[in-house]
């Protein structure tokens, strides 16, 4: 018979369910590692390919009661781990195959032998302010945003001040959001070529383009029929988490009706961080 044994893989789970004759894992947790950007609401289609018998479905006991989950035998963990093109992949198979499996087979179980404590050095919150301070004094980011990205950066290595972070980025960005300074996708266009000399400014569908390749917002596309059955498209934008550092909603009226409508608007300083100079050709 089987117990869950969770293990720790670089501070994330890893439950081991199986046996020593009969190794078995949740899967969740084992697609978690090897594809870390996955969504978990698709590690579905991680384990499609996963032949059946290499596979199952378990009752696993979770936070809120018992749930049936996807495993894997040690047939599917192998060939989960030869698929993933992570760099974490290698360092895992080798924790897996050198420490985890081998004491399993030979103890039933896996024990992680626990260092002597040392202490460890925490810097104060002047200390890190300062440090932020000094390495963005050199770049073109605003004051504004220089001040955001040293909160988020002091909030994620003291948690304790997330309220009080959250509700000063918060109050930034309510500050900084204005039609004056937070420029369209045509104004960021125009903006550019004029700093580089350019006859013609970069269209604001390539300006979207690349602001979605580089992971500051998401596209919806809205499809519209008519009455005469011809469909139209439109792109709705949406700001993803790290675009919130250079981007905002700004609701204003529709030119063709009274409907008030959502835009996404960007601070000039998002030229710092996206290559517009691929697409001037």
């Amino acid at each position: 018979m089987s117990d869950l044994s969770v293990f720790v893989f670089e501070s994330q789970q890893v439950r081991f369910i199986g046996t020593p004759e009969k190794l078995e894992w949740v899967a969740a947790d084992i697609v978690a590692i090897l594809y870390p950007q996955a969504d978990s609401r698709n590690y579905s289609n991680y384990l499609g390919k996963v032949p059946a018998a290499w596979k199952d479905h378990k009752p696993i006991m979770t936070p809120g009661g018992k749930q049936k989950m996807a495993t894997l035998y040690e047939p599917g963990l192998y060939y989960l781990i030869g698929r993933s093109d992570s760099p974490i992949a290698v360092p895992f198979q080798q924790w897996l195959y050198e420490d985890v499996l081998p004491s399993i087979r030979r103890t039933g179980k896996y024990e992680v032998h626990q260092p002597t404590e040392q202490p460890q050095f925490k810097p104060t919150l002047d200390e890190l302010v300062n440090f932020g301070q000094k390495i963005l004094c050199g770049t073109r980011l605003s004051a504004e945003l220089q001040t955001i990205t040293i909160l988020r950066g002091v909030q994620a290595l003291c948690p304790e001040i997330t309220p009080m972070a959250q509700e000063l980025v918060g109050a930034i960005q309510e500050i900084e959001a204005t039609h004056d300074r937070h420029l369209s996708p045509t104004a960021i266009g125009e903006l550019y070529a004029e700093r580089n000399g350019l006859p013609k400014p970069i269209k604001p569908q390539i300006v979207n383009r690349v602001l979605e390749s580089a992971g500051l917002q998401t596209k919806e596309i809205q499809v519209k029929t008519d009455t005469n059955g011809k469909q139209s498209h439109k792109n709705i934008w949406h700001l993803t988490e790290k675009g919130k550092l250079w981007g905002t909603v700004t609701r204003d009226k529709a030119r063709t009706h009274d409907k008030i409508v959502e835009h996404v608007r960007w601070l000039p300083d998002v030229l710092e961080v996206i290559d517009l100079s691929v697409e001037e050709n």
